[in-house]
């Protein structure tokens, strides 16, 4: 349960964008953080501060259609989920072709996902990547 009420602006956001990985793939909370601009009235150093926390609070509580199981940690692995453990997350990862290497991690660089650039032009109110010129 998050400790804060987060914005349904951004709850919305962050489903959508976690809706967007595919199977086989995976995200991170910092990476889903990223795409998501500041809701309207959010102290801006604060909001980059607990931003990837925010989407980690969001996931706690999505909903049945929002594929949880593919937003991991920065290293890489699962992290811990209310009412279902990292064991949970591991088997529908791996059930989608997502390989865990002895240490318990996911190669960012082969699983992770990057969106096209065609998705962020379908999602204007998403943030582009850094080295976008849009």
């Amino acid at each position: 349960m998050p400790r804060t009420r987060l914005p349904s602006e951004f709850t919305a956001r962050v489903y959508r964008v976690v809706r967007a990985v595919p199977p086989g793939r995976v995200t991170t909370y910092g990476r889903v953080a990223a795409l998501i601009p500041p809701p309207s009235g959010t102290d801006v150093p604060g909001y980059e501060r607990v931003k990837a926390r925010w989407v980690g609070y969001a996931m706690a509580e999505c909903p049945d259609d929002v594929p949880w199981q593919r937003v991991v940690n920065a290293r890489g692995q699962v992290s811990q989920r209310p009412g279902e453990g990292p064991e949970v997350q591991r088997l529908l990862l791996m059930q989608e072709g997502v390989v865990f290497n002895e240490a318990g991690r996911i190669d960012l660089t082969a699983f992770g996902w990057e969106p096209l650039p065609e998705w962020y032009s379908a999602h204007p109110d998403l943030l582009s990547p850094p080295d976008s010129p849009g």
